[in-house]
């Protein structure tokens, strides 16, 4: 009777679905890269259109609220968490963790050599003058500085964190700005307003080699996976629960052209950096340096127990530091079954040719 009344009262099937990814290294970048998720959803009779691409403001906001309905969302882990920890009723549905450069940087001339010699140093903190959304880049850098004192001993009190405006993120797809532009904080420490900042990823290896930076540690190099948690370790893929609950396969569907993309990735390095240079509004030897030589095989999603206890790391930390109006339960938030029928249904997903350079998958 539960399941008559359920397919009674489930919602007509959508004819349109929405994702938006962060311009980091994810499975669905890569798949709308080349237009598989686009083809796959198509020959369902149903359009797939970016959050990011909308002319609409408030549609473009769902990437950090989640409020658009039927949308899936791949990327950084602060506005999920944010937004379910405000009464969003989303799911995860599967996990990705893709290793990235995360580094504590000093200007060349600097007389910092190690994380000891941070006793006393300014530390830059950005911060963006809004209250529609969390503020990601704050709470991944505050984050990275904390655990940067942690493995030194220090305690917070043998620092001085400056706070860096920050401009609010632009999440348009369009051309993106330079990367001092980009990162304030970098900028303050061009300027020798800070001593020492965090910095991640693609961009990390772009300030390293457009501005002459120094690194103190490499957070990636220690072998236990607490200390390389943060804002972009570990990626949950959300949805609307109610998409879940009422059109279970779809959600399944998605996940499917993921996993095969995930299969396709490792067996194809070089194509993968291409994708993910575009993506990110980087090169591909920055990608190479961010992500490092494994980064083909990362991309498959997962809802491993390592997995879902990182996120719930996150979640906590983002409590502790006033990030969020409220807690809730992570093992509650993930739901299983789509991910489990995704594999079943992954053989037979067609992903087609793969476009033969960034550009025309652009244009596509």
């Amino acid at each position: 009777m539960a399941n008559t009344d359920r397919a009674a009262s489930a919602t007509p099937t959508p004819d349109t679905l929405w994702y938006t990814r962060c311009p980091v290294p994810t499975t669905s970048g890569i798949a709308q890269h080349f237009r598989w998720l686009h083809a796959e959803f198509a020959r369902q009779g149903i359009a797939l259109e970016s959050i990011r691409s909308s002319p609409d403001p408030a549609v473009r906001e769902s990437h950090f609220d989640h409020r658009q309905p039927n949308m899936f969302r791949e990327g950084g882990n602060a506005p999920p968490i944010w937004a379910r920890a405000r009464g969003r009723d989303t799911a995860v549905v599967g996990i990705t963790w893709i290793d990235e450069e995360q580094l504590i940087l000093v200007r060349a001339d600097s007389p910092l050599r190690t994380l000891a010699d941070l006793k006393g140093s300014r530390l830059g903190v950005p911060r963006q003058r809004v209250d529609t959304h969390v503020d990601v880049a704050r709470a991944q850098d505050l984050r990275g500085l904390l655990t940067a004192l942690r493995l030194a001993g220090l305690q917070r009190d043998d620092v001085t964190f400056v706070e860096v405006d920050s401009a609010h993120a632009q999440l348009r797809e369009q051309a993106e700005p330079t990367t001092l532009q980009r990162h304030a904080t970098a900028a303050a420490l061009v300027a020798g307003q800070v001593d020492a900042i965090y910095a991640k990823g693609a961009v990390s290896a772009t300030l390293v080699a457009e501005h002459g930076l120094r690194a103190l540690v490499d957070f990636n190099t220690y072998e236990d996976p607490q200390v390389r948690i943060n804002a972009g370790t570990p990626r949950p893929i959300t949805v609307d629960r109610r998409l879940v609950l009422d059109h279970p396969e779809l959600v399944a569907r998605y996940l499917a052209v993921l996993l095969r993309t995930a299969e396709w990735a490792a067996q194809h390095p070089d194509e993968v950096v291409q994708a993910i240079a575009a993506e990110t509004a980087s090169t591909p030897e920055a990608v190479r340096q961010g992500y490092g030589p494994q980064l083909h095989r990362r991309f498959e999603p997962k809802l491993t127990p390592d997995y879902v206890q990182a996120l719930a790391a996150q979640k906590d930390f983002f409590l502790a530091e006033g990030f969020l109006d409220g807690d809730f339960d992570v093992a509650g938030w993930i739901v299983a079954g789509p991910l489990a029928r995704a594999r079943e249904l992954a053989p037979a997903i067609v992903l087609g040719e793969a476009v033969a350079s960034a550009e025309t998958a652009l244009a596509a």
